[in-house]
């Protein structure tokens, strides 16, 4: 009985699926705000992969359905003859297609420029940074402190 592999395909490609699209919503061309051309390329692209898994159950079930009813004897007896052309074939190419092209205009949408950031970059420079900003504190409260111990209890 046919169309049982294009399940199987369904089933398995559920987690790559969801793994990719979330993939895509945490990018930062993923973003608020964006210009609506590029709003429809990251949709394509979550669209064409969140249906994937679906056109593969769609087109196992129609496989099944056009399989179930055909006549096996007659089958093997040369009287029906097995099409050559698997059209199902075809359009899950099509959309592999679909996915392959929304992924490529995707990569082209432009990233944002990265948060600009007023520290140091390297470790050595967060720990001068972090020593200075400790000094600073430490003589500021240090001369409260003092005039706390200076009173007495």
């Amino acid at each position: 009985m046919g169309g049982h592999g294009y399940i199987a395909m369904g089933l398995l490609s559920l987690v790559p699926a969801s793994i990719a699209i979330a993939y895509l919503a945490q990018d930062r061309r993923f973003r608020k705000g964006m210009a609506q051309s590029d709003a429809m390329r990251c949709w394509m692209c979550v669209g064409s992969t969140l249906s994937f898994p679906l056109t593969c159950g769609f087109i196992g079930q129609h496989k099944r359905l056009n399989t179930l009813f055909a006549d096996e004897i007659a089958l093997a007896k040369g009287e029906l003859s097995p099409s050559h052309l698997d059209r199902y074939f075809l359009i899950l190419q099509i959309h592999l297609c679909w996915m392959a092209i929304s992924f490529l205009l995707w990569q082209r949408v432009p990233a944002p420029p990265p948060p600009p950031s007023d520290g140091p970059k390297t470790r050595h420079g967060r720990r001068e940074a972090s020593m200075e900003r400790l000094q600073q504190l430490r003589a500021r409260t240090g001369g409260e402190a003092r005039k706390a111990s200076s009173r007495g209890p």
